[in-house]
């Protein structure tokens, strides 16, 4: 599968490291400071012929970026496009509305790791990996020997609390993973209603889920 990034330039090489760990990644970078409104931003992305990717991933955190992404993309006849952050409320409804009228599928969370799936076997691949987190566990004397990561957010949280959930107690494991998950440089939102504490209720949950399948 050939996979498309968009990011700031110098940014999210973490993320692009492990998607290449999976597919052949194109990166295309644009600038790292961006105008906060942009009417020409073919100037600032203009992706090239040969760019022929089956999805792409946006971290261009910027709408008028993204609207352009999605006219380009669909003048390749790539067919989805999962923007993370940076298109909140009427922005994520007006690069939804623009793709539906390209034909592009455009798929935005707050949060990598509540991407949801999209049901199309063109994309499954990707699904396969990243998204929505999904953990395997070992469990011995009620401690927590092991622990595989079936599935990723994109930012390499999933990793991080597998790492630290290692050793320990059954029963504290679920709310640790919650924890080390705020800790890790995620991009969330912070305060109160941050996305921050989405985020580690997401890994939260997939600990809890993962300790049910080990006691089956």
């Amino acid at each position: 599968m050939k996979l498309g990034v968009v990011a700031r330039k110098g940014k999210r090489r973490e993320d692009i490291r492990m998607f290449s760990q999976f597919f052949d990644v194109r990166v295309y970078e644009i600038p790292e400071e961006l105008p906060e409104l942009i009417d020409e931003p073919e100037k600032f992305l203009r992706l090239p012929e040969d760019f022929d990717v089956d999805m792409i991933v946006s971290f261009a955190a910027h709408p008028d970026i993204n609207l352009e992404l999605i006219k380009q993309a669909a003048e390749r006849g790539i067919g989805l496009i999962i923007v993370s952050g940076g298109a909140k409320g009427g922005a994520f409804r007006q690069l939804r509305e623009e793709g539906e009228k390209r034909g592009v599928r455009v798929v935005w969370e707050e949060i990598c790791c509540a991407t949801p799936k999209v049901d199309d076997e063109r994309y499954a691949e990707f699904f396969e990996h990243f998204g929505s987190p999904e953990l395997e566990v070992e469990v011995e004397d009620g401690k927590i020997r092991d622990v595989k990561v079936k599935r990723a957010a994109f930012c390499g949280a999933t990793y991080y609390v597998a790492e630290k959930i290692k050793g320990l107690s059954v029963e504290e494991a679920p709310t640790k993973a919650g924890y080390y998950t705020q800790i890790f440089p995620c991009l969330a939102s912070r305060g109160h209603e941050g996305g921050i504490h989405k985020a580690a209720r997401a890994h939260k949950r997939a600990v809890e889920r993962a300790l049910e399948r080990a006691k089956k």
